[in-house]
């Protein structure tokens, strides 16, 4: 880990790693709650004076900057611009992808697709192999077992969300998404209540939009399922369990395809947990498709 962190993304991860005994830093615990405040804020320390800043999180001026020097900055400024960095959009993720793509322009389509599918079995791989069955048995046994469940997954990961959400309801009942987010964040989260559950889904680089919903959630009381690409991941914290999916690939934005194939796992254990009662759930869906003399 390199000090002072360079982004705002290695700020968070430096925070996730401290909190992990990965990293080692004298650290009080009133500026480490504080700096959990920070990076939880990031516009609002990136718009406020050190004293404005020193009375939303509780602790002195002189505190925030030796917290700021203790992470290998110069003062408060420098550890402030990160971030101001954080607000922007990061407008050439895809692109960069996309030139990481051309490197194989020499290559026949077989062979890309073929490099594609192996990166799949990878992914796929891996996350079977740092999950275990506990965790694989607590999931399915919450989708199985909350009364109320909500998904929701932001812009590329609203496909893998969607995909849980039809697969879950086919199963059970009292699923749906999570949204729509254009009412804002509140009325989005206000829909949930203590007690249910929230499946989320995201990968780098991960969306304000989802990781401030993920932390309403968790303080109304919510226990959170994350589908996300790595314990770094600023969803894995804030989740009681969590299915870490790499997403590499050949492809210009994150590839889901690993995804996909832990979802549709997820879901057939979910069935096996909720037995007669998924089969009862699937034979009403089939009669009502018979008596609308639709095809699934």
């Amino acid at each position: 880990m390199r000090f002072p962190p360079e982004n705002f993304e290695s700020l968070r991860q430096f925070l996730i790693m401290f909190r992990h005994g990965e990293i080692e830093l004298d650290v009080g615990k009133k500026s480490l709650s504080a700096l959990h405040i920070m990076v939880d804020n990031p516009d609002r320390v990136a718009t406020s004076t050190i004293v404005e800043l020193a009375t939303f999180v509780d602790i002195s001026p002189a505190s925030i900057t030796r917290l700021s020097k203790l992470l290998g900055f110069k003062g408060y400024n420098y550890f402030r611009q990160i971030f101001k960095q954080s607000a922007k959009v990061k407008t050439d993720y895809y692109s960069k992808r996309a030139v990481d793509i051309v490197q194989f322009s020499d290559f026949s389509p077989r062979d890309f697709v073929l490099k594609q599918a192996q990166s799949t079995i990878e992914n796929v791989q891996k996350c079977i192999q740092n999950t275990t069955n506990e965790e694989f048995k607590k999931i399915s046994r919450l989708l199985a077992i909350k009364r109320n469940i909500f998904v929701f997954g932001h812009q590329q990961s609203s496909a893998i969300a969607s995909i849980l959400r039809y697969g879950l309801s086919l199963i059970r009942i009292n699923v749906q998404m999570l949204g729509p987010s254009e009412h804002g964040i509140a009325t989005a989260v206000g829909q949930m209540r203590k007690g249910d559950l929230l499946v989320i889904v995201s990968s780098s680089p991960y969306s304000h939009l989802t990781v401030d919903i993920a932390s309403l959630a968790s303080k109304q009381g919510c226990q959170i399922i994350a589908i996300t690409d790595s314990k770094l991941s600023p969803l894995h914290d804030r989740s009681c369990v969590s299915i870490n999916i790499a997403t590499e690939g050949h492809y210009f934005t994150n590839s889901l395809a690993a995804n996909c194939i832990l979802v549709e796992s997820l879901l057939s254990l979910t069935a096996i947990e909720l037995g007669q009662a998924a089969i009862d759930k699937l034979m009403l869906h089939e009669d009502l498709l018979s008596t609308l003399n639709v095809n699934a």
